[in-house]
């Protein structure tokens, strides 16, 4: 399966249309080649994390306010359990 056909299963299912053009493939792979020029390592992330777990605690917003580290989370799931292991820990001190 190509890229293009990809896409064109994903657009369907959410809402189901016309084929996709060329044009349209192509400026996404641009915006998917912008966005890992973009990404955050794993270690630089790491750096981050206790910030952003603290204000997830204290606002539930962190995503907004720190969209890279969300976005790195959201993709890579040893940071993803490192920061659910962190989240609870915060949460549990908090309560007690």
């Amino acid at each position: 399966m190509n890229i293009k056909n990809i896409i064109q299963n994903i657009k369907d299912k959410i809402s189901p249309q016309e084929q996709l053009q060329d044009e349209v493939v192509i400026r996404f792979l641009k915006v998917m080649d912008r966005v890992r020029e973009e990404e955050m390592s794993c270690e630089e992330m790491y750096h981050q994390l206790d910030e952003f777990v603290e204000q997830e605690v204290q606002s539930h917003e962190a995503g907004k306010i720190m969209p890279l580290i969300q976005e790195h989370l959201d993709m890579c799931p040893e940071c993803c359990d490192e920061y659910e292991a962190l989240l609870t820990v915060l949460e549990n001190t908090k309560e007690q």
